[in-house]
């Protein structure tokens, strides 16, 4: 085999393959998925040299992301 036959996908390529199988699951075969990507993540993380740092950082993006939805419902909501 030729080395110059050789195609490397563009990272374009791959996401529009892997959402294409994704949207083909089934509901149930979403989730699996889904929580078997989170269930990785954490694995990672809670092996990770820089759990204290990663866990900080969470907390902190949740504490932003509440204090956002709050501000959103006070705009739209018309309350004080």
């Amino acid at each position: 085999m030729n080395p110059s036959n050789l195609h490397f996908p563009a990272a374009a390529e791959v996401a529009a393959e892997e959402a294409a199988r994704f949207r083909g699951y089934s509901p149930a075969e979403r989730l699996r998925a889904i929580w078997s990507t989170l269930a990785g993540g954490a694995r990672l993380i809670e092996h990770s040299p820089k759990r204290a740092f990663i866990e900080a950082y969470r907390q902190r993006q949740e504490e932003l992301a509440r204090e956002a939805i709050t501000k959103f419902v006070r705009r739209h909501a018309g309350t004080p």
